[in-house]
């Protein structure tokens, strides 16, 4: 598995150390440097290797990291359903609870006749 990887980067000349980002896991990757001048005698701009390494990056484990992550977000996901069906639930209850006493209450205010005339048109 070859990856060609080409990025030119300027570099100051009194620069000794610089920094390589965003390179993939478990690759290997030629690092070389260039040296970019005047040629006086062409008026052309000339190239000179300095110097070259080969390195690889160290493996990353991803399986481990995005179990830890998944579990982490399957388990918020469980505490805000959690949280919205308990929610729910006491709605409910509450519900339940205002229409019971609304109903009892309206049986007691029923109004008593002991008492009933009733009128007639005399035939």
């Amino acid at each position: 598995f070859t990856v060609l990887f080409f990025s030119l980067r300027m570099i100051p000349p009194t620069s000794k150390t610089f920094l390589v980002n965003n390179l993939a896991a478990g690759t290997m990757y030629d690092l070389c440097v260039l040296a970019i001048y005047d040629d006086g005698i062409t008026s052309l701009t000339a190239t000179r290797v300095v110097g070259c390494t080969q390195f690889t990056t160290e493996q990353d484990y991803v399986r481990c990291h995005f179990m830890q992550s998944q579990f982490l977000g399957g388990t918020m996901i469980i505490i805000i359903g959690g949280i919205i069906v308990a929610s729910v639930l006491v709605f409910i209850i509450i519900l339940m609870i205002r229409y019971k006493v609304c109903n009892n209450n309206g049986q007691h205010k029923a109004t008593k006749v002991s008492n009933v005339y009733s009128q007639t048109n005399g035939a």
